[in-house]
């Protein structure tokens, strides 16, 4: 399990390459994970909250497996995540999408998952020409359907779970409970790390409706072949996916789960993942 510590600037001058050991992009030390040396890149953005010890590899532990398909496959820690130190901000899709969109490079294919998909969304917006096909899993994008009651509802949990005064730990438990999160990808194996999940939770910076449907507008204009998952499990993440794939003019696609993370429940994910990503290559090469 190839890994690195890439340190950034955002110097446009100082390309990133992922071919050493330093990026040039922000003040920020991202650490990254590469499964494969060959085939098309594929940039996954995990989701969670600072705080978190649990890697993006562990958000994407079943797509290793892409690597011996012929994909190249890059996982970073977003900042505050994993091996990734905290970057003295909340988590910003905005932010993290700058740097995400460095990992592109030429060209490569994206998925984000959760609170990821929204980072995907914005670094892919950010450099629409660099995406060849975009894949987000159970978007953390309720804004766009605030109209459906069950949507409305969770929306407030969430925003009560997040801003009442509470312990941190407490905040912590009742937000994963709502999200349906297994214990083992949480995080917290320890009161501190439920502690600074819980305060990552509080500070956490969503994307309005408005930039959602700005970036999902792009996303439509320029054909960028969307795909949006879900796992079956809940009625506000299909309707909020549905809403997405319509703003976006992409596919649904639901994969049985009994929670959160439908990419980790079976290989179906993979296969469905690589058949998009295949597809969306050899709509690329057709108009090179």
């Amino acid at each position: 399990m190839p890994s690195e510590c890439l340190r950034a600037r955002f110097a446009r001058s100082s390309r990133a390459t992922l071919l050493g050991v330093d990026l040039i992009v922000k003040d920020e030390a991202i650490h990254i994970t590469r499964w494969g040396s060959a085939g098309p890149t594929v940039v996954m953005v995990h989701g969670s909250a600072q705080g978190s010890s649990v890697s993006g590899t562990r958000h994407f532990s079943n797509q290793q497996s892409l690597a011996e398909r012929g994909w190249q496959i890059i996982v970073p820690d977003r900042p505050g995540h994993g091996q990734s130190p905290a970057p003295g901000r909340p988590d910003d899709a905005e932010a993290d999408g700058v740097w995400v969109a460095e990992l592109l490079e030429n060209g490569a294919h994206l998925v984000g998952h959760s609170f990821g998909a929204c980072v995907a969304l914005a670094a892919a917006a950010r450099r629409p020409t660099s995406v060849r096909s975009l894949t987000l899993i159970e978007p953390g994008m309720q804004k766009l359907a605030t109209e459906d009651p069950n949507v409305r509802r969770f929306g407030l949990q969430m925003l009560l779970a997040r801003v009442l005064p509470m312990p941190a730990i407490s905040r912590a438990k009742r937000i994963t409970k709502l999200l349906h999160i297994p214990s083992e990808i949480r995080g917290g194996s320890t009161p501190e790390e439920l502690r600074r999940i819980g305060q990552g939770l509080a500070r956490l910076k969503i994307p309005s409706k408005a930039t959602l449907q700005r970036e999902l507008a792009v996303i439509k204009s320029k054909k960028i072949p969307l795909l949006v998952v879900t796992g079956g499990w809940s009625p506000v993440f299909e309707v909020t996916a549905d809403a997405v794939a319509s703003a976006g003019a992409g596919r649904r696609l639901v994969i049985a789960s009994p929670h959160h993370f439908p990419q980790l429940v079976s290989d179906e994910f993979n296969h469905v993942l690589a058949q998009f990503m295949s597809e969306a290559e050899a709509k690329t090469s057709s108009t090179r």
